[in-house]
């Protein structure tokens, strides 16, 4: 299994974490057209059609009478590549590919002929087409080879890429160390579950890569395979479906509404006019809300379930963090009010001068009032920073909350933002064709089901409780059915 580095061997630098690998001097991805993925592996697909036609053992001793016919016919051409093939003299193509028909194997070659058509490749075409193979059948097989070989570690890319490495070092382009030129030796006679391929492997990939020092990159060929074996080939959508969250947490929430109410008669017959009080309550009956309309609507395997989540925390954080400050910061339970209410009255002063009148979710005569609800808007400024000075991340740390942060919070708000990482995984389908390089497809069905937020939603909502409970005091048998609550493990 290949291993991932740590978040500790990533360099951090101007807010990004950069990967250990692009950290180092000169190092970068290769781009598409020299990728394995979707330039190599197209050019080489015909040898990949030979070995999945006569399996490994059989295709490679195939492909070495093959190679080293063409290396005879064309001494010059240094790179197996077809594109580069196919530019050959017409009378060395007809000569090479008649070696291919005379040794039995026109048939393996033959699905190439759906794209490289007589139009196209006049003498490719007339040496290989196969009348009794039909269109489906050259694309099945076609798709299938590509499947095994688009990963560039897989045994068959391995093998393909050996091919491609021996043909160049027939032309004498490419030099190697003597223990180098053993292991090659060795590849083509041992199996790949022998101890010695674990050397060998990395050796052929890593040398097939310097071949592209030598090689001119054909994108009109690229483009017109891409083109070709995409639009033939129809999409193979598979659906992501977690089970659907059918556990009954009736118990929990009544007996949370209970916590709830009695919170609330005790903050109405105590103190009413504390205000400490009255901010934490408030906010922590909006992440109820939150997580009732959730649960009402039973929206736990949905988008709307992770901006849940997201709440939940930031509520919980903030509660914390306005406790741990309160006597750091004057009056900051007035001052946190106060601050809401300054982006609300931003948001009415735009819209008073928009001149925007059209029906919105946004009613201006309600918020106005809001806005001057205990204090005339004349006298409320509109502070556009992160309340205290601080980001969430900030006073998650501060607040001891710094993995709840670090994995829930960060992840739920790829969610809340439209982030592509969240797009991706909520609103996108998988094609599973290689000719389509296995790209997305908007799921406009919503055939996704995501995986059930509602263990988030008790563990956040239960440290909400337990931290009023340190505050306030709730009954304890109350306390204990509502943080004791277990729900059943779900059945897929």
């Amino acid at each position: 299994m290949r291993s991932h580095s740590k978040l500790s061997e990533h360099t951090f630098k101007k807010g990004k974490f950069i990967t250990p690998i692009n950290s180092l001097p000169l190092m970068k991805e290769f781009e598409d057209e020299k990728s394995w993925t979707y330039g190599r592996m197209p050019e080489y697909l015909w040898i990949g059609l030979l070995l999945k036609h006569y399996g490994r053992d059989e295709g490679l001793r195939k492909s070495y009478g093959i190679i080293s016919t063409l290396h005879k016919l064309a001494p010059d051409l240094y790179t197996a590549r077809l594109s580069q093939i196919l530019k050959l003299d017409e009378d060395i193509q007809k000569r090479f590919y008649n070696y291919i028909g005379c040794i039995g194997a026109k048939e393996a070659l033959a699905p190439l002929t759906v794209f490289l058509t007589s139009s196209k490749a006049p003498v490719f075409a007339e040496c290989f087409y196969c009348p009794d193979q039909s269109i489906e059948d050259r694309c099945e097989a076609i798709i299938q080879t590509m499947r095994d070989t688009m990963d560039h570690q897989s045994y068959e890319a391995t093998d393909i890429r050996f091919v491609a490495l021996y043909f160049n070092l027939l032309s004498g382009k490419l030099h190697l160390q003597k223990g180098q030129m053993d292991l090659l030796a060795t590849y083509p006679t041992v199996k790949h579950s022998d101890e010695i391929m674990r050397m060998a492997r990395p050796t052929v990939r890593s040398l097939e890569m310097m071949i592209l020092t030598f090689e001119t990159i054909d994108s009109a060929y690229l483009n017109e395979f891409w083109r070709c074996v995409s639009e033939m080939t129809d999409c193979s959508i598979f659906v992501i479906e977690f089970p659907e969250e059918k556990r009954n947490v009736t118990a929990y929430m009544e007996k949370l509404y209970e916590v709830f109410t009695y919170l609330s008669e005790l903050f109405v017959a105590t103190d009413p006019l504390n205000e400490k009080m009255n901010v934490l309550l408030c906010i922590a009956t909006y992440s109820y809300k939150r997580l009732k309309e959730i649960y009402e609507y039973q929206l736990f395997n949905s988008i709307s379930g992770r901006s849940c989540v997201r709440v939940l925390i930031e509520d919980y954080i903030m509660m914390k963090y306005l406790v741990k400050n309160e006597t750091s910061h004057d009056n900051i339970w007035r001052d946190y009010q106060l601050y809401g209410m300054g982006l609300y009255k931003l948001v009415l002063a735009r819209y008073r001068e928009s001149g925007v009148f059209q029906e919105s979710h946004f009613d201006e005569k309600y918020i106005e009032a809001l806005v001057n609800e205990f204090k005339d808007e004349e006298f409320i400024d509109m502070d556009t920073k992160y309340f205290d000075k601080q980001n969430i991340r900030m006073k998650a740390d501060s607040v001891g909350e710094k993995d709840l942060y670090g994995l829930y919070y960060d992840y739920d708000s790829s969610f809340e933002h439209g982030l592509w990482g969240a797009i991706r995984e909520s609103s996108l389908l998988k094609c599973n064709n290689p000719a389509h390089k296995y790209h997305c497809v908007p799921d406009v069905e919503d055939g996704t089901r995501l995986k059930t937020v509602l263990p988030d939603c008790i563990m956040v909502m239960n440290k909400t409780v337990s931290f009023l409970n340190e505050l306030y005091g709730i009954p304890e048998q109350l306390l204990n059915e509502v943080i004791h609550f277990e729900i059943e493990p779900i059945i897929e």
